[in-house]
């Protein structure tokens, strides 16, 4: 007649089950009672891939995938991306590659960063996090911010900070009409709610309103936004980077460095940070463990 469900087997399932959403659960359980074809409690697991929270369901892209996303070449400084955090760490594992050209060396460093920082993840069952990296290029970053909140990783209110003033009417064009409530100019007055307060709040409202509020009371002119760099200066920039890296290697080496013992050195950097991350990560042995290790080595 299949297994026996006992209070406690049930409790064990709920907690497996706590991090899914009830309205995910609700679905999943529809399919459950309409698919599943053994006369028994289906397993955790099951439920869980009919909810779409399988073990690669957490909205993480793979390597592949997310080194595509990367911005590289004349775009590291002018592209925006909505990361993970384990694509922000992977990204500047293989920057300094990245900098200096090094395409195929800095995919390698990424992908294996990446790899490590995805497993650990997934492991440990974190949800993904997802950030806002802002580049210059205004255009792109509207688009990137756009399709960012219509994939549900960030929300409205976080990519609207990093839209300008004047460039919000465009924003909300690119978004869904259920989005972009409040958001296009004129649909909102503030200062008219504001007004209808009582009190001194409602009473500065009224005053700036009308004109009429002293300059004391003014809030202070925004400061301008820096203009983009041009192709010249981003060159520049770059430049600087690479040198300062140089400098910084053939400073510790004590004499000059040739390109590929450059790009040598930085492949090598970056595996030794990684592996420390991979050591730190380990869990401590007990004291026993570690004094039998020690014995038998010095044998």
């Amino acid at each position: 007649m299949g297994d026996a469900v006992t209070t406690e087997r049930l409790e064990a399932c709920a907690e497996d089950l706590a991090d899914i959403s009830r309205e995910a659960l609700a679905l999943a359980f529809v399919k459950v009672r309409r698919e599943y074809e053994y006369p028994k409690l289906p397993p955790v697991s099951y439920i869980r891939k009919m909810a779409g929270a399988g073990p690669h369901a957490d909205g993480r892209p793979g390597p592949e995938e997310a080194w595509a996303r990367m911005p590289k070449g004349d775009r590291m400084e002018e592209d925006t991306i909505v990361w993970t955090e384990e694509e922000r760490a992977a990204y500047f594992a293989c920057r300094p590659l990245l900098i200096d050209g090094d395409q195929i060396g800095a995919r390698m460093a990424f992908k294996e960063r990446y790899e490590k920082e995805l497993a650990q993840a997934r492991s440990q069952a974190r949800t993904a996090e997802w950030t806002i990296s802002a580049g210059f290029d205004v255009e792109q970053r509207l688009s990137a911010l756009a399709s960012a909140v219509q994939e549900k990783r960030i929300n409205l209110d976080a990519a609207i900070q990093f839209v300008p003033g004047e460039r919000r009417n465009d924003f909300a064009h690119m978004l869904p009409a259920a989005e972009t409530k409040g958001l296009l100019t004129g649909e909102i007055d503030p200062m008219a709610k504001l007004a209808n307060l009582p009190g001194i709040t409602g009473m500065l409202a009224r005053m700036q309103m009308a004109g009429s509020l002293p300059e004391e009371l003014k809030a202070d002119p925004p400061k301008p936004k820096p203009s983009p760099l041009s192709d010249e200066e981003r060159a520049q920039r770059r430049q600087r980077e690479r040198d300062f890296i140089r400098a910084r290697m053939e400073s510790e080496a004590g004499h000059t460095l040739s390109d590929e013992e450059i790009r040598q050195r930085q492949i090598d950097a970056a595996r030794r940070v990684m592996e420390r991350e991979a050591n730190l990560a380990k869990p401590p042995q007990p004291a026993a463990a570690e004094e039998a290790a020690a014995e038998k080595r010095e044998a």
